[in-house]
């Protein structure tokens, strides 16, 4: 299996370096030159939306959730499919990255903040790609935690940096493919095998002792949005060809996205109802280990090490050119743009890596990050999309106040009041719209 993941990562650096090769502008390296096909735009959101935080960390999510792991993906179709009524908005604007949307909302100021929040928030959705990675390779190969962290966080920067948009774009479907394969085949296997414990239940879909009604609602509100409002969304569909592509791709990629969240949901119970899965490394390769026939394995390794890398390049890549236009306050020629683009994704990358050092909880960090991002943004997106605006500095208001309650509605501690995180995450939304509606710029008549 070492020498098959080896040949394959050897791949993907051949066809980075041929990506690398073809890059002659900013709007290769940033939005592969808005050429992306439907095939191409399927996916590369589907490579980017089953992260490593997606798949591995719902399924290690599996002794406490069971069965209600499935809502992370059916939560994110949802929020997908809310997108479609915006895409002739967002294919209209065309823009490289979202703060530039913003900008052309809201003024520069808010363009400013959302090009230091953003990238804050979606270091942190790296620094669990990174976590998710090595606990791959830690259940694959035994490598000591820190040690995988360190080597996945190597192959991943140095992959993003060298190839840009065009190289994610032309692996990204390879490794969509890969992902798809893998996980029906594990699930598919998974049904095959005999229940060892009958005796033992997992938490069961939609509702259980663990997942209630307001943890879906809060789910919906700080996940399943960032599917409508998210960077990595919109990075995607800024290189498609035109509307039409675009919204064949999201109506795919919601169907598949609902029958992947089944397997992830089934593979969870499973998970949570075979006492020896356990251990340090991730659920879903124990769960391999057990079900699969020993020449499927290799697979899963590769359905794996896709997963990882087709998020993390994406998530990374999108947060570096974010924060390269905010620091080039001069213009710069092509080539001196994405040469600094490079510089930035190599730091953004070591800082991700030494977070993933420190923590080690895939859901934890990415609800975190994604909840920071919900809190602080989905409302001056979707306000600005229907059309309304308002004042910049009510805008810059609003999203550091959502951004900064929703930060502490998950990191607040518990305490003797019930709910305060989950108050504190709604208040954040509720605080974000009415600072916008207070600044609401109203049309003469």
């Amino acid at each position: 299996m070492s020498l098959l993941l080896i040949l394959y990562l050897f791949a993907l650096v051949i066809i980075a370096l041929n990506s690398a090769s073809q890059v002659k502008s900013v709007s290769d390296f940033f939005v592969a030159h808005r050429g992306g096909s439907v095939l191409m735009i399927t996916g590369s959101l589907l490579a980017t939306i089953f992260g490593g935080s997606a798949i591995i960390g719902a399924v290690d999510a599996g002794p406490s959730m069971g069965g209600a792991a499935t809502w992370f993906m059916l939560s994110g179709a949802i929020g997908l499919l809310a997108l479609l009524p915006f895409l002739p908005k967002i294919m209209q604007v065309r823009r490289f990255t979202l703060p530039d949307m913003i900008e052309d909302f809201y003024g520069k100021g808010a363009k400013t903040v959302a090009s230091i929040v953003i990238p804050v928030a979606w270091t942190g959705v790296v620094a669990a790609q990174i976590i998710a990675a090595a606990k791959l390779l830690q259940s694959f190969v035994g490598m000591n935690y820190s040690v995988a962290a360190v080597l996945c966080a190597v192959v991943f920067i140095g992959y993003t940096a060298l190839g840009g948009q065009f190289s994610i774009l032309r692996t990204d479907f390879l490794q969509a493919g890969f992902i798809l394969l893998g996980i029906l085949a594990l699930a598919f296997f998974t049904g095959q095998t005999p229940i060892l414990h009958p005796g033992v239940e997992a938490p069961q879909f939609p509702f259980n002792a663990n997942f209630s009604g307001l943890d879906l609602f809060l789910l919906l509100l700080t996940y399943a949005t960032t599917y409508t409002s998210g960077p990595d969304m919109f990075s995607r569909l800024f290189c498609a060809r035109d509307e039409k592509t675009a919204q064949k791709s999201v109506l795919i990629v919601a169907f598949v996205m609902a029958i992947v969240g089944a397997c992830i949901g089934f593979l969870a119970e499973y998970a949570a109802i075979i006492p020896s899965v356990n251990g340090e490394g991730a659920k879903i390769i124990e769960i391999g280990k057990m079900v699969l026939p020993g020449f499927w394995m290799p697979l899963l390794g590769l359905c794996l090490l896709s997963v990882v890398l087709s998020s993390a390049d994406t998530t990374l890549l999108s947060s570096s050119i974010i924060l390269t236009r905010l620091i080039s306050k001069s213009k710069l020629d092509d080539r001196a743009e994405i040469n600094r683009t490079r510089w930035v994704i190599v730091l953004d990358g070591v800082v991700a890596l030494l977070i993933a050092l420190q923590f080690t909880n895939i859901i934890g960090m990415l609800l975190l990050a994604l909840a920071v991002y919900a809190g602080a943004f989905t409302l001056p997106i979707l306000f600005g999309l229907v059309g309304l605006r308002s004042k910049p500095q009510f805008v810059s208001a609003a999203i550091v106040c959502g951004g900064v309650l929703a930060i502490l509605g998950k990191l607040l501690p518990q305490t003797s009041i019930p709910h305060l995180g989950d108050f504190l995450l709604i208040f954040a939304f509720v605080v974000n719209g009415g600072l916008l509606l207070l600044g609401r710029i109203r049309k003469a008549p």
